[in-house]
């Protein structure tokens, strides 16, 4: 964390006085000192461990939004219009708060679907999916494997 601010207050800076950085490092070690003292570093705020992994599981969703958005255009653009809106709940396997909220809106992001309610107290996410195909696609379990994979869980 004190790397992470004091290279933010360096860049927003544009100087390279030695005020400037003595600044910088006081400011940054105070803000430390008081998050720790406060309890407010922990591994949801500050999911370092999840970063070298986070570039897979950011081209693995970008990968299936193109994929949502290409079948969602075709169903859009067919002269039938083949919707079959579904409402259903889906069980997380996640462990922690924040893999649970990273599964909700990955399911929110891809075309198609959307995470209405998130109930993080019984790990349930109710969806609303467009079509049969994109709630049983949720149905699998790839999106909760990969978010559970993305956090290191097994």
């Amino acid at each position: 964390l004190f790397i992470v601010l004091f290279l933010f207050w360096i860049i927003l800076s544009g100087k390279g006085d030695l005020w400037l950085i003595i600044s910088a490092a006081i400011s940054s070690m105070v803000i430390v000192a008081i998050t720790t003292y406060i309890n407010l570093l922990d591994e949801e705020a500050h999911p370092i461990k999840i970063l070298p992994r986070s570039f897979l599981y950011w081209s693995w969703l970008l990968k299936e939004i193109v994929l949502s958005a290409i079948y969602l255009s075709k169903i859009i653009i067919s002269p039938k219009l083949l919707i079959s809106p579904q409402y259903i709940k889906i069980k997380s396997n996640q462990k922690s708060s924040l893999a649970f909220s990273i599964f909700a809106n990955s399911i929110t992001l891809t075309p198609g679907t959307i995470s209405v309610i998130a109930k993080n107290s019984t790990k349930e996410i109710e969806v609303h999916a467009i079509t049969l195909e994109t709630a049983e696609s949720l149905k699998t379990g790839k999106m909760d494997s990969m978010v559970s994979w993305l956090m290191g869980d097994k």
